[in-house]
């Protein structure tokens, strides 16, 4: 049975740094299956992105005030 993992970026930082960490556990572990949440550096290291973090970003207080 393969083992999962889920991995949640939440700015561009992560996505870069996490999609380094996914390549470097598939190279200990080929068929690691991955998925969560983040953006397109995840998603170019072959993780199955559940929601895309630019659809949770927010800049400013007013972006916050249209949520409600």
């Amino acid at each position: 049975m393969a083992k999962r993992v889920l991995i949640v970026a939440g700015d561009a930082s992560g996505d870069l740094r996490g999609a380094e960490l996914v390549a470097a556990l598939r190279a200990i572990a080929p068929d690691l299956a991955v998925f969560g949440v983040g953006g397109e550096h995840l998603r170019g290291a072959g993780v199955d992105i559940l929601v895309d973090a630019a659809e949770l970003s927010t800049m400013g207080c007013t972006e916050l005030l249209h949520l409600r």
